[in-house]
């Protein structure tokens, strides 16, 4: 189980966004759980399918959105989130 945040920034596109949506809509042909947050995606699942959606989403970012910076971060442990000043 690999959980994993990504964030994709289309370089130099007003409809930033809009390349940022239709790249995040390919994560459902994967068997991963998405969670959207304002500023990143959080990714669940099998290695190997997290892997596969990662990858995808960095080509598919690439083909719509022309320079990007993708930024992953990952962990092999179960993620929750973790609430502050309770």
């Amino acid at each position: 189980m690999i959980t994993c945040q990504v964030s994709l920034f289309p370089l130099g596109r007003e409809d930033y966004e809009k390349v940022v949506l239709k790249v995040l809509d390919r994560l459902k042909g994967f068997n991963v759980e998405m969670e959207l947050t304002p500023l990143s995606t959080v990714i669940r699942g099998d290695d190997e399918e997290v892997w596969k959606a990662v990858r995808d989403l960095y080509e598919e970012g690439r083909k719509e959105g022309g320079k990007v910076i993708f930024t992953v971060t990952m962990t092999n442990t179960m993620y929750s989130p973790i609430e502050v000043g309770s």
